[in-house]
């Protein structure tokens, strides 16, 4: 449904207040905000975390370790995967410090839906299921800890669930448990896959900033 156009870019247009944008840019990244217009999506992110460039995302990738004994097969696990559109994330500047600290982050990942009607699902339900145990394979210890009753934002259905996973990373000695919450919506021929890691092991927590998140959502 959403909350349409003209009401979409007023809300934009109050986002961006106080810095200069093109006006003609279909996407926009920039303070605590990010537009994309071909996409129909507006969310600001919280205060004092950044936007990682896509090009550097692939770093990120790259250190991560696949558990389940799959580390072999991690290049065509990602390029399945894709690479999110959006990462925004608290620890954003690569200082020495910071070296081995999860940083709470939050990604948008978006599929057209013509890429997935081969797999035969009748629903957007059915593709949840689906898609809930497909980390199993490639996460260590995953697995599902809550799922909420779906609600409105913008007039579109989102589904919500809780997971946690053991994070390996090459600048983490030990495999860490991270929390990650997951928001997913399908509007306009896309399915939107909002991911809030944080890690309670680490108290790298982000409980507030990820629902202040949510409450941003605004969706044409």
């Amino acid at each position: 449904m959403g909350i349409g156009r003209r009401e979409f870019l007023k809300l934009s247009s109050l986002a961006t207040l106080g810095f200069i944008i093109n006006p003609f840019e279909a996407v926009v990244a920039a303070d605590n905000v990010y537009i994309n217009k071909k996409l129909g999506v507006l969310f600001h992110k919280p205060d004092g975390w950044g936007f990682v460039r896509i090009k550097d995302f692939g770093k990120l990738k790259d250190q991560q370790i696949f558990g389940n004994g799959i580390e072999e097969m991690k290049e065509e696990i990602l390029e399945e995967l894709g690479d999110p559109i959006c990462i925004a994330t608290k620890y954003y500047k690569d200082r020495p410090e910071l070296k081995g600290v999860f940083s709470p982050t939050i990604s948008l990942y978006i599929t057209p839906k013509k890429e997935l009607e081969s797999l035969g699902h009748e629903s957007f339900e059915e593709l949840i299921k689906m898609s809930e145990y497909a980390p199993q394979t490639y996460l260590k210890d995953f697995q599902i800890i809550k799922r909420y009753e779906p609600y409105l934002i913008s007039g579109v259905t989102f589904y919500e669930y809780d997971t946690e996973y053991s994070f390996e990373h090459e600048d983490i000695s030990e495999a860490l448990k991270v929390e990650l919450k997951v928001l997913k919506a399908e509007h306009n021929g896309f399915y939107y896959d909002f991911n809030c890691h944080q890690s309670s092991a680490q108290n790298q927590l982000a409980k507030y900033e990820f629902e202040e998140f949510k409450d941003s959502i605004k969706m044409i």
